[in-house]
């Protein structure tokens, strides 16, 4: 069996550190929307510069456990739909614009939601929820 891995994304930044210990890397890899990963990197190559999603102790901006204290209870982060991207030239606003572009060009394959950026200054939080905005801009 083959799962789709991306070209620019370890499993580790992907994914919380309890569920790589819990289920190993393969089953992880299962969990995560192939076109979500696809999408990681369209962006990735649109910005062209390096992007962070899990790095040091900020662990949950990836794929999280059901009992992770970040962020809401039902968030689709849970689910593998959602990542929170820092760009590491530290360039927030340009990594939004370049993301929201691609959403409304219709170049990503399932990301279609942002988190306004006023909430978010230091990373971009980038979902795929069920509607039909390109994009819609959720405010927590």
């Amino acid at each position: 069996m083959q799962c789709y891995k991306p070209e620019f994304f370890s499993i580790k930044e992907l994914v919380h550190p309890q569920i790589l210990k819990a289920i190993g890397a393969t089953n992880s890899w299962m969990r995560l929307d192939a076109d979500c990963l696809r999408d990681l990197d369209t962006i990735r190559k649109a910005y062209g510069s390096e992007i962070y999603i899990n790095k040091g102790r900020n662990d949950s901006r990836g794929l999280r456990p059901p009992n992770d204290y970040d962020g809401s209870f039902y968030s689709v982060h849970k689910q593998g739909k959602a990542f929170d991207l820092v760009p590491k030239d530290g360039n927030v606003a340009k990594l939004f614009v370049t993301i929201k572009m691609l959403i409304k060009d219709g170049k990503l394959k399932k990301f279609n939601t942002l988190e306004d950026l006023a909430f978010t200054p230091s990373w971009v939080h980038v979902a795929c929820m069920n509607h039909d905005q390109k994009p819609y801009i959720i405010k927590p």
